[in-house]
């Protein structure tokens, strides 16, 4: 299983108490970084740099009284670290040098990578979003065969589906048995017609 799939379903960064705790969020349907929250110390380090950290949905974040702080807290420490929401990038964007280091951060920075490369793909090659009006992106509610799911990461040309009624993820094919939620309902998506098919 990749660390997308052994994740809660993402969720866009509006969806502010309504998601599983350690559910990664999205940002422009691509993984979300943001920078540690130090707001609320007395005497914040600004001396040097921070790391960038990958968001993930936080019901854990509290103070030591009990309140409740931010709902974004990094991948590698959901319940510790507390990130900044006012500026949002696509984790994809962050430079090496600015990520986070840890493991669970570290892994998804590389798969938000390997997933900038399979959506861009995706989209020129099946020409969805021109041809039905569908962006193709992370967290898009989709049904394959009827079955209404989430795309929650990809595999190459094929995409990642958590679906309502299934406790594992499936891999399918980008137009083969889909139907996508565009802005004006549910849109199927038409394969591409086989340009061996008449020789």
């Amino acid at each position: 299983m990749t660390p997308m799939e052994r994740r809660p379903t993402p969720v866009d960064n509006q969806a502010k108490n309504r998601a599983p705790h350690g559910s990664p969020i999205l940002w422009g349907g691509e993984l979300a970084a943001l920078q540690r929250d130090a707001s609320f110390y007395h005497r914040p380090n600004t001396r040097s740099a921070k790391a960038t950290h990958v968001a993930v949905y936080s019901t854990q974040l509290s103070t030591q009284g009990g309140g409740a702080l931010g709902h974004f807290g990094a991948a590698c420490a959901p319940g510790e670290i507390m990130l900044n929401e006012d500026l949002f990038f696509a984790a994809e964007e962050v430079g090496e040098r600015a990520r986070c280091r840890r493991r669970a951060c570290e892994s998804l920075f590389a798969a938000a990578r390997r997933q900038r490369g399979d959506l861009d793909h995706i989209r020129s090659y099946y020409g969805l979003e021109h041809r039905i009006g569908v962006r193709v992106e992370l967290g898009l509610r989709v049904q394959h065969e009827g079955h209404p799911g989430t795309i929650i990461d990809t595999r190459g040309q094929y995409l990642v589906v958590r679906l309502d009624d299934e406790p594992a993820p499936v891999t399918v094919h980008a137009t083969s048995g889909m139907t996508y939620q565009g802005k004006d309902g549910w849109v199927r998506a038409v394969p591409l017609p086989d340009p061996y098919a008449s020789v």
